[in-house]
């Protein structure tokens, strides 16, 4: 026996080590948290086989928890007592529960659970549910770097500061925003009280922002133009000027996103939902415009909103025209991956020097020419497959003053009540009551009589 304890002596840690105390085993603790100094405790192990082997795993606890592991002296007392004497059987689960139990539950419940806004059921084999797990899950997970370790404030700490690709710090940031959310819910779940308290005084509010870009009704008008002109010579440059500056139409007039036009269902052909029929976009007959917009895209990836229905905010004919909204050319993607539509959309923005890149530029360009074309707010909204407080929070924020202008200008230049209408009439010189004046009052007003 005592040759066995002599050779489990060895096996303990720097600064705690076992003592025989007659028929009892002390930890004798180098630099105690309450003395200061060196003393021995009592760890409820006695001189047996068993005693000596638990010893051993109570001296190496009691190491761990004097790098930094406690707060204060009475915490690390308390939990002294609870773990070492066994005064109380309270596990330590923090010891218990790995980074990787933990993200595997967080993975679990993400596909078990709905898609937040069309509340479709998650599945792995969907590619845009897996991109978004990737994108709000897995990049954060992949800070960790010993996913097998128990989770600790100092594993959290080292991920949630992680610097960036460019090596910058990550405070500030929209990332960091995003990694504090995500990591504290892995604190909870492992139930690290420790890092949950850190985190409580960490402010995470995003303080850096990317700067917002936008684009005129002109300036895109005129950038049409210039592509539409150009001749690029081969085939396939032809082909993809074509498709993007469709697909830049079609952004601006409908205020979409570029991915939300490849899910449109009626854009060569009609198509009939719940018994109405949608004629099809490349019909210049159709002066309505109205799209209807799938759940999926044609490669596959789901539409952020669900199906609905999408109007343009112009019905101007030459808008429309010169747009060339009914001459429909979508691109082709064959890529799996859900962002590639929009990546490549971004990318020949970029390479074609349109002075701008984000898709976003286009929708917002959408929203203020409904507003000037005096589309109300919440049918704006309901087309875009947003809320209102949305429309009315984020989208204000990205005017373009060329096109804030057009909206003050016009604002004048609204439809006239009713009695107000009939008397301009007769400032002017017209009799309001004439037959053929009246037939136009009702079908201006839509009257029944």
């Amino acid at each position: 026996m005592l040759e066995f304890f002599n050779l489990s002596r060895k096996q303990c840690p720097k600064g705690v080590r076992i003592k025989r105390n007659r028929g009892t085993i002390q930890l004798d603790i180098t630099t105690d948290p309450e003395t200061g100094g060196r003393k021995q405790r009592g760890c409820n192990c006695q001189f047996t086989s068993e005693g000596i082997r638990k010893a051993v795993d109570k001296a190496w606890l009691v190491h761990k928890s004097l790098d930094g592991q406690f707060q204060s002296v009475s915490e690390w007392l308390d939990w002294y007592k609870a773990t070492i004497l066994d005064e109380n059987k309270t596990p330590l689960e923090n010891d218990l529960i790995t980074y990787r139990q933990v993200f595997k539950e967080m993975e679990d419940d993400y596909f078990n659970g709905v898609h937040k806004n069309t509340k479709r059921k998650r599945s792995r084999n969907i590619v845009s549910d897996q991109s978004s797990f990737n994108c709000c899950f897995l990049d954060v997970f992949n800070k960790v770097t010993d996913w097998d370790a128990s989770v600790t404030w100092e594993g959290i700490k080292e991920a949630l500061y992680s610097p960036l690709k460019n090596g910058d710090s990550p405070v500030g940031s929209k990332t960091f925003k995003d990694r504090y959310y995500r990591l504290k819910q892995v604190a909870e779940r492992a139930g690290c009280k420790k890092a949950l308290e850190k985190l409580e005084k960490i402010d995470s509010t995003q303080t850096v922002f990317m700067k917002f870009q936008s684009v005129d009704l002109d300036t895109l008008l005129n950038l049409l133009d210039k592509e539409r002109n150009t001749d690029y010579r081969t085939v396939t440059d032809n082909n993809a000027r074509d498709g993007w500056c469709w697909v830049s139409a079609m952004c601006a007039l409908y205020g979409l996103r570029p991915s939300e036009i490849a899910a449109g269902q009626n854009l060569t052909k009609d198509i009939t939902v719940d018994g109405i029929t949608f004629p099809a976009i490349s019909d210049s007959n159709n002066i309505e415009l109205v799209l209807v917009i799938g759940e999926f895209t044609y490669f596959g990836a789901s539409t952020k909103t669900g199906q609905r229905l999408a109007i343009p905010m112009s019905k101007d004919k030459a808008l429309i025209d010169r747009l060339g909204i009914h001459n429909v050319c979508l691109p082709i993607t064959t890529s799996k991956d859900p962002n590639s539509f929009n990546n490549n959309h971004r990318l020949w923005l970029k390479n074609h020097n349109w002075g701008f890149t984000q898709a976003y530029a286009f929708r917002h360009l959408g929203n203020q020419l409904g507003e000037m074309n005096g589309i109300p707010q919440e049918i704006r909204a309901r087309s875009f497959g947003h809320s209102v407080a949305i429309n009315d929070s984020k989208y204000k924020k990205r005017r373009n003053l060329a096109t804030e202008l057009g909206i003050l200008t016009r604002h004048q230049k609204q439809p006239l009540p009713l009695e107000m209408g009939k008397q301009i009439l007769i400032n002017i010189g017209i009799n309001p009551d004439l037959p053929e004046v009246k037939a136009i009052i009702r079908a201006l007003y839509q009257l029944d009589d």
